[in-house]
């Protein structure tokens, strides 16, 4: 991510003699009501500091948000997870405990064989009308994709 130009959202420099931030203000710099000039500059590190502590903490709490939404995103899409996981061992694509280690590891990996489960209604066991569909498709693809042959 860029850095966040702070200077462009900060009044800069002495209102009295126009002097630039982190110059020293002209010889004949008159301090506007009764303020000297080198408070100005005190002031203007000071703004730049708070507005930096700010900053850092309005992108923190943006970073825990997101997170907190990718958590509740999970959450909510465990079940259907575990559902697909259970179809799988079901069926014996996982017949090890290695195997199901590695889905909860790399679910990527399952791409191919979870688009052939959730077309065909997410089925989980024998009771549902599209199991047999779903076996049959784990048989003939092994969950890869197959050429298509023009039929």
């Amino acid at each position: 991510m860029d850095e966040f130009e702070f200077d462009e959202y900060m009044d800069v420099g002495c209102p009295s003699c126009g002097a630039e931030p982190n110059q020293d203000c002209s010889e004949d710099c008159v301090p506007y009501e009764d303020i000297h000039p080198m408070m100005y500059q005190l002031a203007q590190e000071k703004m730049e500091y708070v507005a930096h502590k700010v900053g850092i903490d309005v992108m923190k709490r943006f970073n825990r948000k997101l997170l907190t939404e990718k958590v509740e995103s999970v959450i909510k899409d465990w079940a259907v997870f575990t559902r697909f996981g259970q179809s799988l061992v079901n069926s014996d694509v996982l017949k090890q405990a290695h195997q199901v280690i590695e889905f909860f590891e790399r679910p990527d990996k399952y791409k191919r064989q979870y688009v052939l489960w959730n077309e065909l209604g997410q089925p989980v066991n024998r009771d549902a009308e599209t199991w047999s569909m779903f076996l049959e498709a784990m048989r003939n693809t092994d969950g890869k994709q197959t050429e298509n042959s023009g039929n």
